[in-house]
């Protein structure tokens, strides 16, 4: 079906033409809304419906791109790793919406990474939980209450301050954003305003009142990566306090849930066991990290800063760099890195012509096998 944009005629041609193939949920549910979607009143059930059936389409299509999705967390759990952190998966036990009250056109929101457009959990989100959960159920760390003058303040322990941080100083222990790990569905559930007239007229909660559904989208079914790491890798009492807030953290998702909604049941986590030998296995990478993976890390970062304009005549000379790696964990992550970013800046015929590039995309095929 094509569909009319508040945008100029041209672009909105373009959309109508590749909207099943865009991979980008974040591009569509932010720039791309249809008019029928945005030419609503408050209370209209006509602009209702359209809304409604608009999202009901990204639960079949929810234009994520299952490679990309997959890269860029590889990426990232490789980069977590270079920062020693403790890393954990967790599944969502029914449905999570995050953001669920950010400013949007849609009246209902759902946090997408700005770039990639795939569902995420902000670090600063995680933070906030886990020390919410120990503040409120650990005894020896509940904030000690105290009179300055005549008003009555509450004060975190030493060792909350020490672990989460205050204004004046920063935490022992880094929450990073957590990614998807696999697979992610998207779920359309609504909200059901039975007494519209009560909350926005203050009129009386009679049975008279038309039912004013809002619709939103989930996240169910889906893993998620989380990883923290200690901002003093070489201090030991740090190392031990990432170890202390995992396992807060984990509490904390699976009795206290993350995002909007979770008296109702949403944001809930369970927690993905790991064997004995996995976690022997994360325990000595974090104890002894592999040196090229730091090294890739920041050459990764450095390509990524790299101008489309100017990626072209500089990306082969990451090639020579990745030659001179010897690690084969180092040396995966280094060459999808490469791969991907002279995809994005040189043209497939030129870069076929490349014997560097033939080198690497071989060199992964068989790294896959």
């Amino acid at each position: 079906m094509s569909e009319e944009y508040y945008l100029p005629f041209q672009t909105a041609e373009r959309i109508n033409a590749g909207y099943d193939r865009c991979k980008n949920l974040g591009l569509i549910l932010d720039k791309y809304t249809p008019r029928r979607v945005l030419d609503k009143r408050d209370g209209d059930e006509k602009s209702n419906a359209a809304r409604s059936e608009w999202l009901k389409g990204f639960v079949s299509n929810n234009h994520i791109d299952p490679q990309l999705r997959q890269s860029v967390t590889q990426r990232w759990q490789a980069a977590l790793t270079a920062m020693q952190a403790q890393q954990f998966t967790a599944t969502t036990d029914w449905r999570m919406v995050v953001g669920l009250g950010g400013e949007t056109v849609l009246e209902t929101d759902l946090t997408l990474h700005h770039v990639y457009g795939i569902p995420f959990i902000p670090g600063s989100a995680l933070k906030g939980l886990t020390r919410a959960y120990v503040t409120s159920e650990e005894k020896e760390y509940k904030p000690k209450k105290s009179k300055k003058g005549n008003v009555e303040i509450e004060e975190d322990s030493a060792e909350v301050q020490r672990i989460f941080g205050t204004q004046e100083i920063a935490g022992s222990v880094i929450f990073f954003d957590a990614l998807p790990n696999g697979d992610v569905t998207i779920a359309l559930d609504i909200m059901n305003a039975h007494y519209p007239k009560y909350y926005g007229e203050k009129q009386l909660p009679t049975n008279n009142q038309n039912p004013n559904p809002i619709t939103f989208l989930t996240v169910t079914n889906t893993t998620f990566l989380f990883g923290l790491a200690p901002r003093l890798p070489q201090d030991e009492k740090s190392r031990s306090d990432v170890a202390l807030a995992k396992t807060w953290l984990q509490e904390a998702l699976q009795k206290y849930g993350v995002g909007g909604k979770t008296s109702a049941g949403y944001g809930y986590f369970t927690v993905v066991e790991q064997t004995s030998k996995a976690n022997s296995v994360q325990q000595q990478q974090i104890e002894t990290p592999n040196p090229e993976l730091t090294i890739v890390a920041g050459y990764i970062r450095e390509l990524n800063s790299i101008g489309s304009k100017d990626i072209s005549g500089r990306i082969q000379g990451y090639y020579q760099r990745w030659q001179k790696i010897t690690s084969n964990e180092a040396q995966v992550t280094f060459a999808k890195a490469i791969v991907e970013r002279a995809r994005q800046g040189v043209k497939e015929g030129e870069l076929a012509k490349k014997g560097w590039y033939k080198e690497l995309r071989e060199f992964l095929d068989k790294a896959e096998i």
